[in-house]
């Protein structure tokens, strides 16, 4: 999925920067304030997957659900501890 990311990124960036080769500087601010967005957005997405390359696997997100399975495994084990004193 990171690498997806990198690519789709990049293609974005290459996209966007072959319309300012091609067609040059909007005139209309609506349209320079789109392609600054356009222009930025994959830029600080690849900055931030190049920055911190362990942020997909311990996001909050993903703590959580280890968190819960984890809890799921202590009550089961505590399910069969009394199964078995019986």
């Amino acid at each position: 999925m990171r690498i997806l990311s990198y690519i789709l990124n990049i293609a974005l960036l290459l996209i966007v920067l072959f319309l300012l080769a091609d067609e040059g500087w909007p005139k209309k601010i609506v349209y320079q304030l789109m392609f600054v967005v356009f222009l930025l957005t994959p830029l600080i997405s690849v900055f931030t997957l190049w920055r911190d390359p362990s942020a997909g696997s311990e996001s909050w997100l993903s703590l959580m659900f280890e968190r819960k399975k984890l809890e799921e495994k202590l009550k089961m084990k505590k399910l069969k501890d009394e199964n078995n004193e019986i």
